[in-house]
This record gives structure tokens, C-alpha cells and sequence, in this order.
């Protein structure tokens, strides 16, 4: 009996040990992935600064002015371009085409929604009523 019981005691430390030792190398697997994560993160956060300089020297606003001057071909301000809020035209009304079309072949028109048989309204003579 008691051969038994040392047995099943040993049995117990062995898969303890066994547990405890895949908990650690669990661990030290999650804590690789961190460290892993953290470095990646880190270098994706550098190449986005990086990125950030790069556009702010190409932004430079001589740089800008250069190519504006060698490819848009700009002409100098003139006071004379300047107008005045009323003297621009007001804008005609909106169009809608589609609209326009549908009223044309008689489509466009409002209808009128059958009222309920609670309501104790007829119905309209745009729909069929019930046949006698």
C-alpha cells in the first residue's frame, strides 16, 4: 500500500514538473513574440519619421516655387483680376434632366397613396378598386 502511495506521489511530481516546465517554455515563447513585436514596431515607427522628413524636405517652399516657375508656366498677379462679389453672375437654376425626361412621358407626376378601409377613406382612382 504504501509502494502505491510513493508510486502515485512520484507520478504527481513528474507531471507537475512536466506542467511547470511547459508553463516556462510557453512564456519564454509569448515573451520572444513581444520582443519581436516591439522591434517591428519600432522600425515601422522610424521608416514612418523617415517617410515624415523626406516629404517635409520635398515640401520646401523654394523647392515648390522652383518647379511652380520651371512647369506651370504662371503669369504675375494683376490687381485687375480681382472682382468684386456682385459683379459675379448669379447661377441658373438647377436642372434635372432625368426629372425633366420622367414629366415628359407623363411619369413625373406625384401619386396619390390608397387610403386604409380603417380610415373609412375611398379609394384612389389611380389604382383598381375591388371587382364587383
Amino acid at each position: 500500500m504504501i509502494k502505491l502511495l510513493h508510486v502515485i506521489a512520484i507520478g504527481a511530481l513528474v507531471s507537475s514538473a512536466v506542467y511547470a516546465y511547459s508553463i516556462k517554455y510557453e512564456t519564454t515563447l509569448a515573451a520572444e513574440h513581444l520582443q519581436k513585436l516591439k522591434s517591428k514596431t519600432q522600425r515601422e515607427r522610424d521608416a514612418i519619421q523617415v517617410l515624415k522628413a523626406e516629404w517635409q524636405f520635398l515640401n520646401r517652399p523654394d523647392r515648390v516655387q522652383a518647379l511652380a516657375e520651371r512647369h506651370l508656366d504662371l503669369q504675375p498677379f494683376v490687381v485687375t483680376q480681382v472682382v468684386k462679389p456682385s459683379d459675379i453672375p448669379n447661377r441658373g437654376p438647377k436642372v434635372d434632366t432625368i426629372g425633366r425626361k420622367l414629366e415628359d412621358l407623363g411619369l413625373g407626376l406625384p401619386t396619390e397613396t390608397p387610403r386604409s378601409a380603417r380610415t373609412g377613406g375611398t379609394t384612389s382612382a389611380t389604382t383598381p378598386g375591388p371587382m364587383p
